[in-house]
């Protein structure tokens, strides 16, 4: 692709500009120019401490892109107080204020210049605000209001010149700490009114979890380290973003292929809980397990600044971890350690890889909550049962594997009653095979037993993300649409990281969001382009079929397959698409493949999480019952 190709990306934007400046060259050029030059190096160099990139100015206004939008709404911050300080200490004539405007949106590429609604939006938000004000759209605020120690106040819809459509925006209360919300706004009040925690407590919890000391959290705080002196990160890539590679078996045993393939999967989970980082999914990185291709290229493939690799050495109870960090951007490897220790140790020996990594990155990417287990002896057989039915995982959930990966986890807790990340992943696991079970006892106790585990590993860490997933299920199932999605926005909070948006995004369409839940799922796919998620293209297909788009519907669950051919529910809905359309020598052949994999598929297995509960809206229950169903019997399937 030649550099002058347009291509789209989504893109946080930062625009900004002097209030009252053609006012002020009118009145005096010479001193204005000077003003601004200075005003702009403080502006200019908050946005490069923040890893933006000014791509416009003209004149005094600046226009920058961000990777993050918490790195944008950082730099608006600082050089908004920064500029604030200045003009304390100026003489009236010299002072400067700026007005700024921040969105999150698809921007179109071409060479160093973007154009679109993205930037659009910014630029009419920012000009809308008050002197020294910060004002951005809903959509960025929904990604910042949560993570940083700012009060934002509703501003409601606004009309934006040259926007056809009002633009829903809200302001930074500069000054006051903690999140709130206008009055206009009570419905979210609860939730987003608390105090945010403060740093120590953002990084390590509130209090201190178990098995992380105050002095190790002094002495990573303190780390420059080497976050602190490189900018260099290529536009576009998140400067907090990382691969887990496959780590590599040495022992020479094939059958061993386990403890790596669970070590790889237990250090991608614990960086992946922390909220400034992007970390590569799991299973895309794992194809890349075996494939030969130096770093630089997969990290270019992959879209990530850092690469970790490994490997693992086993002999008897005894484990050796070889761990690389790398810098993709120079080429530069970091740091290169071995860790070795007994197999009753595996669990802080996964700890020490990832709290390294963290140690060499800075305090942006210390570990948060995986480190409980630092100090935790576990029972050598049990770690190589959890590293098991965690590489499971890569092999797809099926009902088969489902089952024995809940074999698996059922193991590991006869031998550690209270492992809670036993009990979390055996919950969620539950909860996947639940629906697939051939008969409805069956499928209520499997429900019932995810549900109690669930429960009791909340109880005592209210953080673990799984156990919140796992509780969507059987809200869903008992007819509860609310307490679904309730609990899949807590599973998303805690794991923004994650790929797993099928489900909140199928609770959002019954509610009648479908526009959100399109939203939600097309920057998933965006972001995860280079290795799209089968169950996002699926869900895509099946959202713009609600909406009556089936040629858009039949392309998106027709990538599904490409990726992934054995999903039953996958070409049912294709089946049904098909149908729709009259093309019914496709659909045919689509009902073929079906039954193909699974004889006895029912529409209770086939469309679980899209048959309507009583919550669900009249629009939607009515699509499902007139249109879905019919095309779904039409197409040659039984109820």
């Amino acid at each position: 692709m030649s550099d002058t190709t347009p291509i789209s990306k989504l893109a946080a934007i930062l625009a900004a500009d002097v209030v009252g400046f053609s006012l002020k060259m009118g009145e005096n050029e010479y001193l204005t120019l000077k003003n601004l030059k200075a005003c702009r190096a403080i502006v200019d160099s908050a946005i490069k401490n923040n890893q933006g990139r000014i791509f416009t100015t003209a004149g005094d206004s600046v226009i920058a892109e961000f990777a993050s939008p918490v790195n944008a709404i950082v730099a608006a911050v600082e050089f908004q107080k920064n500029i604030m300080a200045r003009n304390a200490s100026c003489p009236e004539e010299d002072q400067m204020q700026f007005r700024v405007g921040l969105n999150l949106g698809d921007v179109i590429v071409e060479g160093d210049n973007l154009y679109g609604d993205g930037v659009n939006v910014a630029a009419r938000i920012e000009s809308s605000a008050e002197a020294g004000g910060i004002h951005m759209s809903a959509k960025f605020y929904e990604e910042v209001r949560r993570k940083l120690d700012l009060s934002f106040e509703s501003l409601g819809d606004q009309q934006l010149k040259n926007i056809s459509e009002p633009i829903s925006t809200y302001r930074v209360n500069l000054g006051v700490e903690g999140t709130k919300l206008a009055k206009s706004q009570p419905s979210t009040t609860s939730a987003s009114a608390k105090k945010e925690p403060g740093l120590l407590a953002k990084l390590f919890g509130t209090p201190l979890k178990k098995g992380i000391s105050a002095s190790v959290a002094v002495v990573i705080l303190s780390l420059g380290g080497y976050w602190g002196i490189q900018q260099g990160s290529k536009p576009g890539v998140n400067p907090l973003s990382i691969a887990v590679l496959p780590f590599t078996n040495l022992t020479g045993d094939p059958a061993q292929a386990y403890v790596a393939d669970g070590m790889t999967a237990k250090v991608t989970t614990d960086l992946s809980r922390i909220k400034e980082a992007f970390v590569m999914d799991a299973g895309i990185a794992m194809k890349y397990k075996d494939k030969a291709g130096g770093i630089q290229l997969i990290a270019s493939e992959l879209g990530v600044r850092f690469v970790l690799q490994g490997d693992v050495q086993k002999n008897a109870d005894k484990v050796k971890i070889n761990a690389k960090l790398t810098d993709a951007s120079s080429n530069k490897q970091l740091w290169s350690e071995s860790f070795e220790g007994n197999m009753s140790d595996l669990f802080s020996l996964q700890d020490k890889v990832t709290q390294r990594i963290q140690a060499s990155l800075g305090p942006q990417m210390v570990i948060v909550a995986a480190s409980e287990s630092e100090k935790r002896k576990t029972n050598p057989q049990a770690s190589e049962l959890a590293l098991r039915a965690r590489a499971s995982v890569f092999k797809g959930n099926d009902a088969a594997n489902l089952e024995q990966r809940i074999e698996l986890w059922k193991q590991v807790l006869k031998l550690e009653p209270n492992n809670l990340d036993a009990m979390s992943f055996l919950a969620s696991s539950l909860a996947l095979l639940a629906p697939r079970s051939p008969e409805q006892e069956l499928r209520k106790s499997r429900f019932n037993e995810s549900r109690a585990l669930a429960l009791k590993v909340i109880e005592i860490d209210p953080k673990n993300s799984k156990a919140y997933y796992a509780l969507t299920f059987y809200e869903r199932e008992n007819d509860n649409l609310l307490g679904a999605r309730q609990n899949q926005e807590i599973f998303l909070e805690l794991s923004p990281n994650t790929r797993d948006v099928m489900l909140y995004t199928n609770v959002l369409t019954q509610y009648g969001e479908t526009t959100k839940a399109i939203e939600i799922l097309t920057r998933n796919y965006k972001i995860h382009s280079s290795f799209p998620s089968d169950s996002t293209l699926f869900t895509l297909g099946r959202t713009h079929l609600v909406l009556g788009q089936t040629d858009v519907a039949i392309d998106y669950l027709s990538k599904a397959i490409k990726i992934n051919s054995k999903t039953a529910a996958t070409w049912a809905s294709l089946a049904v698409a098909h149908t729709i359309k009259g093309e019914t020598d496709q659909a045919a052949a689509a009902v073929a493949e079906v039954k193909k994999l699974n004889p006895k598929a029912t529409s209770a297995s086939l469309n679980y999480s899209f048959i309507p509960l009583s919550a669900s809206v009249p629009a939607y229950k009515a699509w499902y019952e007139k249109t879905y169903m019919p095309a779904y019997r039409k197409a040659g399937f039984t109820e």
